[in-house]
């Protein structure tokens, strides 16, 4: 039962404690790109983590064995007891749906994005205008606003206000931020954090990733479009367009961090030291291994 314990010592660590030390750290701003693929780690680790916490729960400690048979086992893919007879199906149907169950939440967030994007590119098929020089829809509307509708029909929408308000170096740039979206895929990202709220409602590791990869991926954005653009083309664009609504299954360049993004862009701080930022990238790489060693490690020793 000690390596059940740390399983989920562990999992409550990286649940609780982890979203919190993250949210107050300085440097994701500075380095937004690592930030997020850290949150993603800490996410898969939590599943593998409490899916491995309830296989430990459902099978006996004592049948864990050494080498790469102890890691399927632990894994629920293979169980071994003597000779390598496997574990029972029903030993592995627990810990199969706690793994499954963010992943459905995924195709059921991701499916019901495309549905409401393909209606409200319907509506604006009737009721706004292509642009070919700027290869975005304009829509009709006095408020500045401009988004994205990801996917396979995927566009930049811009309203009329938005044209009057922005010079043309600023609506070059918030154009380079909307493709930025789109060439990332950014809507696969947001859609696996709004799924593991979904799946885990409440948990600070879900909330936290939430709000916080939706802020690091507009800044992601940023910092694609200022390769081209200078930040202060960019940052000025932002404000004018901050008021304008997004849709929810839509990714834009204004909204409610609009503050911080511009203060970052107006005073970029030090990306991080090389070895810090190695160090980083090990961790976000590692993260979903790591409760392996702990599931391996008591059983194997």
């Amino acid at each position: 039962m000690i390596s059940t314990a740390v399983l989920a010592a562990y999992t409550l660590l990286v649940g609780l404690a982890a979203p919190r030390l993250l949210r107050r750290a300085r440097w994701p701003h500075r380095a937004p790109g690592l930030a997020i693929a850290l949150w993603l780690g800490l996410l898969v680790s939590f599943v593998v983590s409490l899916a491995l916490v309830v296989h430990h729960l459902v099978v006996p400690e004592a049948h864990l064995h050494r080498g790469v048979l102890g890691i399927l086992h632990a894994c629920g893919v293979a169980g071994t007891t003597g000779l390598g007879i496997a574990v029972d199906s029903a030993q592995m149907a627990a810990p199969l749906i706690v793994a499954l169950w963010p992943a459905g939440w995924f195709a059921a967030v991701v499916l019901r994005a495309r549905r409401h994007r393909r209606r409200h590119g319907a509506m604006l098929d009737l009721v706004a205008r292509r642009e070919p020089e700027l290869a975005a829809t304009v829509l009709d509307h006095s408020t500045p606003a401009i988004y994205c509708l990801p996917g396979r029909s995927r566009r930049i929408v811009l309203t009329s206000g938005a044209l009057k308000a922005l010079t043309a170096p600023q609506l070059q740039a918030v154009l380079a931020h909307e493709r930025a979206h789109l060439s990332g895929r950014h809507h696969l990202v947001t859609g696996a954090a709004d799924a593991f709220t979904r799946a885990f409602p409440g948990l600070p590791l879900a909330t936290g990733a939430r709000a916080e990869i939706a802020t690091l991926l507009e800044m992601v954005a940023d910092d694609r479009a200022v390769l081209a653009h200078p930040p202060r083309t960019l940052a000025t664009a932002m404000y004018e367009v901050a008021a304008g609504q997004v849709p929810g299954f839509g990714l834009g360049a204004g909204g409610s961090t609009v503050v911080a993004r511009v203060t970052r862009l107006l005073q970029p701080g030090k990306s991080p030291h090389p070895l810090a930022w190695t160090s980083i990238a090990a961790v976000a790489l590692a993260a979903p291994m790591v409760p392996f060693l702990f599931a391996c490690g008591s059983a194997t020793g």
